[in-house]
């Protein structure tokens, strides 16, 4: 992913052919949604299929939240 080989684990919904690719932390970083964004694009590169993305957490840093709307990732937790 960042140029060497390596493992890329993601959590996956399929439903009605829809592809939804779920991460779930217990705080998020602005680092953290541009290495999901990533995934979302390997993802895309190996099935072609593009996925929605979504991260599940009960604490996102103000950047990260600013971050994930500017990607168009889906940000759902408990702080507004």
């Amino acid at each position: 992913m960042f140029g060497h080989p390596g493992i890329v684990e993601a959590d996956l919904v399929v439903r009605d052919e829809e592809h939804i690719l779920v991460e779930v932390k217990s705080s998020v970083s602005r680092g953290d949604v541009y290495e999901f964004w990533r995934i979302g694009h390997l993802y895309e590169r190996v099935e072609g299929v593009k996925p929605r993305l979504a991260i599940v957490s009960p604490y996102v840093d103000g950047e990260a939240k600013k971050a994930a709307d500017r990607l168009g990732i889906e940000v759902y937790t408990d702080i507004v």
